[in-house]
């Protein structure tokens, strides 16, 4: 049986291939469509990462950190959600904003709770790919590729 680490590492990587293939697709020639996905996607991704704060809180239901980590857990879906709002360059930008925000969040949930030592480099490391994904999008929009 494979270990949780392994497992959410592989997950985690396997995560990424929608925001690789709208990078992709809006060099290809497929621009709105893949532009509109691939937010849509980093939205949904968003979401999920606030909820594992609502587990972490439900893991601790008699915490004093449980109140905070629920209160957190919807504010990344609700900014994703607005974010798609706004025009396509706007909502990107607004997304990398949302993501910046989660991991600074997860940074400090690392330090205060007893959280897997794996989590928060895999989480860095994930980050920085959904980033670097989300800002190709922006350029690509911009630069005309």
């Amino acid at each position: 049986m494979m270990d949780s680490m392994r497992m959410a590492r592989i997950l985690g990587w396997v995560g990424i291939i929608p925001l690789i293939l709208a990078n992709l697709g809006f060099w290809k020639g497929y621009g709105v469509v893949a532009l509109t996905l691939g937010n849509m996607y980093a939205a949904i991704i968003l979401g999920f990462l606030g909820a594992i704060h609502w587990g972490l809180a439900m893991n601790r239901e008699h915490s004093e950190d449980a109140p905070m980590l629920m209160m957190w857990s919807v504010i990344p879906a609700l900014w994703g959600f607005f974010a798609l709002w706004w025009s396509a360059p706007v909502a990107l930008a607004l997304l990398i904003l949302g993501f910046i925000a989660q991991w600074f969040t997860d940074y400090r949930i690392n330090k205060r709770l007893n959280l897997p030592k794996w989590f928060l480099p895999l989480r860095s490391g994930l980050t920085a790919a959904v980033i670097s994904l989300l800002g190709l999008l922006l350029l690509q929009l911009y630069a005309g590729f």
